[in-house]
């Protein structure tokens, strides 16, 4: 059965990000590919257009993902005591390792704190796919949300976020983190 999508597209201070969701929960955050990024930690998230609203209000997914994202750039450890959107991911199946990685990354890499490819392998039970956890974070379809931007290289290097066109948004994410409010 394919499920129905919701769409909402929000303005942020990263720019424009854009969540699909069905009733079940959220397929996919896309962050749009920064250019000439100019962050503007000033900027409130708001609706790209009034279609979104209309969205947000039949899908419930999605309105709890555009709450939990709007609360995570006013205060990011905000959404630390928030119970994430519930997900649909329909790229990797449920329990392979990717689905594995992906959830320790979830529950287990607290806002503010960096895990590198080899520890996040040692979390999955695999000390020796440090490789793998790189093929991970690429399928990880709800950046944000299962924060791969907190995954570094051993040397504590950004990596290559978004392919490597996104690390001046990577290193944005983290220092947000890092100076919110406690």
């Amino acid at each position: 059965m394919e499920c129905k999508l919701f769409v909402a597209r929000l303005m942020s201070p990263i720019g424009q990000i854009t969540i699909e969701s069905c009733t079940r929960g959220v397929h996919k955050v896309d962050l749009q590919e920064p250019k000439d990024f100019l962050p503007d930690g000033r900027h409130k998230v708001d609706f790209v257009d009034g279609v979104a609203e209309e969205q947000v209000n039949k899908c419930e997914p999605l309105a709890k993902c555009v709450d939990w994202i709007k609360a995570y750039f006013k205060d990011a450890s905000s959404v630390q005591g928030l119970s994430l959107p519930p997900l649909h991911i329909t790229k990797y199946k449920e329990g392979s390792f990717t689905a594995a990685v992906l959830h320790n990354l979830a529950t287990k890499v607290d806002i503010g704190e960096t895990v590198s490819y080899g520890q996040l392998a040692t979390m999955t039970g695999n000390t020796r796919a440090s490789r793998a956890v790189g093929g991970a974070m690429r399928a990880n379809q709800t950046p944000l949300l299962v924060p791969c931007h907190r995954v570094v290289n051993s040397n504590g290097s950004v990596g290559n976020f978004m392919s490597g066109k996104g690390n001046v948004l990577k290193k944005w994410l983290l220092e947000h983190e890092a100076t919110t409010e406690s």
